[in-house]
């Protein structure tokens, strides 16, 4: 599966999870029902990863290659749908 594939998928089921509602605090509904679907209809390994980040967790995918997939990362200035190295916002 290509990169922009993943992306789609994840921007798609981001929609009909979400709707036009904000997706703060929506991290661990929306990355483990996406881990759920990836594997089961994609065929895609995803550990479920779970970090502290200032006051607060926040949950996203690790991808088999040591990527993040986040389809809720607006909530931390970056693209609704993340797919990448581990962000310097994520660092403690």
């Amino acid at each position: 599966m290509t990169d922009a594939e993943l992306k789609r998928i994840a921007r798609q089921f981001r929609r009909g999870i979400l709707g036009k509602r904000p997706s703060a605090q929506m991290c661990m509904a929306v990355s483990a029902s996406l881990q759920g679907v990836l594997s089961a209809l994609y065929g895609v390994d995803t550990v479920l990863e779970e970090i502290q980040l200032r006051d607060m967790n926040h949950v996203f995918l690790r991808l088999a290659d040591g990527r993040i997939l986040d389809a809720t990362a607006d909530q931390f200035g970056l693209d609704a749908v993340y797919l990448g190295d581990l962000p310097d916002a994520y660092r403690p």
